[in-house]
């Protein structure tokens, strides 16, 4: 009876962790939490940033297809014009370029801005600049996580057109 009951203690003696070893592990997983937290904290700037260099890829690819319309319909020299896309809507477009306003980032981007509460971007233009900012949702127009479209200008005094500028900010996202 005796050796029952000393194996009966051994097996429960070798059963779960001690509190201090308990103690340890939680004191150890704070400190590599503490460590790393603020490493993935900022994940959501850093795909704010992301987001924004591939939207300019979009709008630089977008820009391109509707000047080389422009071009093919002889609507590049036009101070303002509209030009039909290969899903069949209409742009706005200013020398042969997507003109900066919200309707024609509708168009040729096909994207839904957050002015319909579906989309993900926010888009501001001023018609007196010629410029639009596209912006995330959580952003406002002045910070640097934007983009910012300035149109094409014509240069009357040498008679040039000046290509539409494509601006990306990203030190605050």
């Amino acid at each position: 009876m005796k050796k029952q009951f000393k194996k009966t203690i051994l097996i429960k003696k070798q059963i779960g962790f001690s509190l201090l070893q308990l103690i340890i592990v939680i004191v150890t997983f704070g400190a590599l939490a503490v460590y790393f937290a603020p490493r993935f904290l900022n994940l959501q700037g850093e795909a704010h940033a992301s987001i924004l260099e591939t939207l300019q890829v979009s709008i630089q690819a977008e820009i391109s297809v509707v000047h080389g319309k422009a071009i093919i319909k002889n609507l590049h020299n036009k101070a303002n014009a509209s030009i039909e896309l290969d899903s069949g809507k209409m742009v706005d477009i200013v020398y042969g370029y997507p003109a900066a306003t919200e309707a024609a980032f509708r168009v040729f981007l096909d994207t839904k801005f957050a002015t319909e509460h579906t989309g993900d971007f926010n888009i501001t233009n001023s018609p007196q600049a010629a410029k639009a900012i596209i912006y995330p949702n959580s952003y406002s127009a002045v910070d640097n996580c934007r983009i910012e479209y300035v149109e094409a200008k014509n240069n009357t005094k040498q008679n040039v057109i000046t290509a539409p500028a494509l601006s990306v900010f990203m030190s605050e996202c």
